[in-house]
């Protein structure tokens, strides 16, 4: 894997952090750095899913994609913050219309 030195300035508290999770997962201070680098862009992600979604700028699976995560894990993260569903009945249908050409039977 490639990378990249990146310099930034951080506050003490932050930098008092990675120390602890350093020290916690018995490991150095740019491995704890990833490790929280890594779940805050994921997190990062995730809200910027949900809010494309809740705009309607993006489909449900879209936001699973910019996620980076399945369409059923989407759809479960929308629910569990209360978001509804923006598919109406007639994507519903038009989905089983389009399973049935696919199939070739009736659903």
């Amino acid at each position: 894997m490639k990378t990249k030195l990146i310099s930034a300035r951080i506050p003490q508290e932050d930098a008092a952090i990675i120390d602890e999770v350093a020290l916690e997962e018995r490991t150095d201070r740019t491995t704890a750095l990833k490790k929280i680098l890594l779940l805050g862009a994921k997190r990062y992600k995730l809200e910027r899913a949900v809010r494309c979604y809740q705009k309607g700028a993006a489909s449900i699976g879209r936001a699973a994609e910019i996620a980076g995560m399945s369409i059923w894990e989407m759809q479960d993260e929308l629910a569990s913050r209360g978001i509804p569903n923006l598919l109406g009945k007639e994507d519903y249908l038009q989905g089983i219309r389009n399973a049935e050409k696919i199939f070739g039977k009736k659903i």
